[in-house]
């Protein structure tokens, strides 16, 4: 962004504009071209440029608070969404995640310099979830006219075909290029890993919300609170274990849990985000359900289906760690302080959400 001169540092992206006119109003046009060009460069940085791995890091409790504070801007949206009640409200917030994440993909592996087709990934990962939101509604109609026809929809169908035409496509323009070791096979397998992950498994929460509105017609289904509340107890997995790690960290195991992939992950933040889970997701169920009691059978299930979901956020999580450290970067973004970008967002999401759609399909199915 800077080129340094001497000791006066000049914008690469504020090179003001040729202008024929006076030398006063010229001067004038200049120096407005280098406020607006420098005004959008921070934005794009903002969105796009992970923090420096040197940059001086904030304390534990200000990451803890911006990090509540991005909570609860994120809950915001969801609260919008359920206020409006709208099938396409929901489909319009994971669209909008899924491309952002996209987005921040590309820019992770262009950073990089490793071996991937970035704009192709990109290019399906933004198209994807709205090209299914289309086939989602499409389908419905289908359905509503011709309610005897019980084939594979249409959503399903393209969750199939997406990632199968990426490989065939990043295949084909790999082909075009001079062979080079196992360079060709390390971008094709980048270029699918990038749109599967988290991209393509968060989209799943699509289909989960489009089979509850065909079971439940023009109403707001229960499909979607459990969408939610799955979301709501992934999240709660990550802060739970950060507050945990940030009071009990190294008092009790000496040993952290992956150190080669997250160093400041502990097993008394695990442990203790387990048991705060739990207890929150339990209580979730009350309010979002309408449930006024749960009989101890009702409990248990909960709590095997909280230790799952805890299971597979813990793990999503830590595949989210273990792309940036293979690419070299700390943070996909900067877009959520104290979180970083959208895939730091849903990247735990991504190993829930699926089984809570593949579960609606063996019950609608």
């Amino acid at each position: 962004m800077k080129k340094i001169t001497g000791k006066k540092a000049v914008s690469s992206c504020s090179a003001p504009l040729p202008y024929d006119g006076f030398p006063e109003e010229a001067v004038a046009l200049s120096q407005f071209s280098i406020e607006v060009r420098d005004v959008f460069c921070t934005l794009c940085a903002s969105m796009t440029t992970p923090p420096r791995e040197n940059a001086p890091a904030g304390s534990k409790m200000r990451v803890l608070f911006q990090r509540l504070f991005s909570t609860l801007v994120l809950l915001g949206l969801l609260a919008g969404a359920l206020v409006w009640n709208r099938e396409a409200g929901y489909y319009g917030l994971v669209c909008i995640f899924c491309i952002l994440t996209a987005w921040e993909w590309r820019h992770m592996l262009i950073r990089s310099g490793k071996a991937g087709q970035a704009r192709l990934s990109f290019l399906f990962g933004a198209a994807y979830p709205v090209l299914l939101s289309v086939a989602c509604f499409f389908n419905k109609f289908r359905l509503t006219m011709r309610d005897e026809f019980r084939m594979m929809p249409d959503p399903l169908l393209l969750v199939v075909a997406a990632p199968v035409i990426l490989v065939v496509v990043a295949f084909i323009r790999e082909m075009n290029r001079p062979v080079v070791g196992s360079r060709a096979l390390r971008s094709v397998a980048t270029t699918l890993l990038s749109f599967i992950y988290p991209g393509w498994l968060f989209a799943f929460a699509i289909p989960a919300i489009h089979l509850g509105y065909l079971e439940a017609g023009a109403e707001s289904p229960r499909i979607v609170m459990m969408v939610l509340w799955v979301i709501l107890v992934t999240k709660m997995t990550d802060i739970f274990a950060y507050v945990s790690g940030l009071l009990l960290g190294g008092k009790f195991f000496t040993k952290k849990l992956i150190p080669h992939i997250s160093p400041k992950k502990t097993w008394e933040g695990i442990i203790g985000s387990w048991l705060l889970t739990n207890a929150a997701g339990i209580g979730l169920v009350f309010p979002m359900f309408g449930t006024a009691s749960l009989s101890p059978a009702s409990v248990l299930m909960l709590v095997l289906g909280i230790t799952l979901i805890f299971i597979l956020a813990v793990y999503g999580d830590l595949a989210g760690s273990l792309v940036k450290r293979s690419l070299s970067v700390k943070d996909s973004g900067s877009l959520l302080p104290g979180i970083g970008g959208l895939f730091d967002l849903i990247d735990s999401p991504s190993f829930t959400v699926p089984f809570l759609c593949l579960l609606m399909m063996t019950v609608v199915y």
